[in-house]
């Protein structure tokens, strides 16, 4: 439902049937103007959204949802995945599939509750955000999609006012490749961040590059890379939830084809590197992941405890859950965990 469980699951029967199958945007160019704007019940009564120009040119689409408390106690950075967007990665359903998720009863309403801002990007060419060539879900280099969250952190006290002021602590709240994006600006810039906190995170593809017909396809990437970037052939694995899976499926600003190989190229280089630099990480991170995530490594949360060298670093186990934690069964014990986490590290 994010990041496909297979790097080149299409196999290559479906390279030589691309032609006729590949999925490309036609027409209008992603996203459609007149469906921008988030309703009401999305944004709740004190959200509210901006646009920015990212150094490429493509405007980018962020949300704001200041903290009730006079003061915040910080910033919440969130980071969603491969094939979602903000509101659809961390508001509430309530109101069943096809119809956009809101703000009342969701984590970053109890989140602000509790004193904390929440903001972030649609990640360029996913949910309301421009990208390359007008492509849904599609850009050059993982680098870029780095960039825009350091810039959009460097306008963040200017586009959102009162609660996200220069000077409070901020927190990566990451969700599957948004884990790999936090990874990566920790990597390269950890002083911007007094915590991390991970969900599922696309921190190792090692696993399931070795399912099925991936071990015989990886070493093939480079190659589709180069002749096909665009081509959708990286299968997506399906939830264990069917109620989730059709949400994820009839919602409009999430993508819901095959992976372009540029991306799964992109997430295997930059997990790679990831796991080679974890001994890096020294600031407090805690994750949550289940053993039954099929989407990412659960070996990628263990190796992060394991290795880095961070002296509060915690690992939450998620019995029975699979890949979307914020919204599958026992997400309440996930939250108040949560919020331990933050009350014990934001002192």
């Amino acid at each position: 439902m994010q990041v496909g469980a297979s790097v080149a699951v299409a196999g290559l029967v479906g390279l030589g049937t691309y032609a006729l199958s590949s999925h490309r945007n036609k027409g209008a160019p992603w996203p459609p103007q007149e469906k921008l704007q988030p309703d009401e019940e999305t944004l709740g009564p004190h959200g509210f959204t901006k646009q920015w120009k990212n150094a490429q040119g493509y405007k980018i689409f962020s949300y704001f949802w200041p903290a009730k408390a006079k003061q915040s106690k910080g910033i919440l950075l969130l980071l969603h995945g491969h094939g979602t967007n903000v509101p659809f990665e961390f508001l509430k359903n309530s109101r069943g599939a096809g119809f956009d998720r809101i703000y009342r009863g969701s984590w970053i309403e109890e989140l602000n509750n509790r004193g904390y801002s929440c903001c972030g990007i649609d990640v360029q060419s996913k949910g309301r955000s421009e990208g390359c060539k007008g492509l849904q879900s599609y850009f050059e280099s993982f680098d870029n999609v780095v960039a825009d969250e350091l810039a959009f952190m460097d306008r963040m006290a200017d586009l959102g006012g009162k609660g996200f002021e220069a000077g409070l602590p901020v927190f990566p709240f990451a969700v599957s490749m948004g884990g790999a994006r936090a990874a990566m600006m920790i990597l390269r810039d950890e002083k911007r961040f007094k915590a991390a906190l991970f969900y599922a995170p696309m921190l190792s593809l090692e696993r399931v590059s070795k399912k099925g017909l991936n071990p015989y396809l990886k070493p093939m990437i480079d190659l589709f890379n180069r002749v096909g970037p665009t081509w959708r052939l990286a299968a997506v694995d399906k939830s264990k939830f069917p109620n989730l899976q059709e949400e994820f499926d009839k919602d409009f600003f999430s993508y819901h084809g095959n992976t372009p190989v540029r991306l799964a190229a992109e997430y295997l280089r930059v997990t790679e590197h990831i796991m080679k630099n974890l001994k890096s990480i020294t600031l407090p991170f805690v994750t949550f992941h289940s053993e039954g995530d099929t989407m990412v490594d659960p070996d990628g949360s263990r190796r992060l405890v394991a290795e880095a060298s961070s002296e509060i670093k915690v690992h939450e186990d998620c019995p029975g859950s699979w890949h979307v934690l914020i919204h599958e069964p026992g997400n309440e014990k996930t939250l108040e965990k949560t919020i331990k986490f933050l009350e014990r590290v934001n002192v």
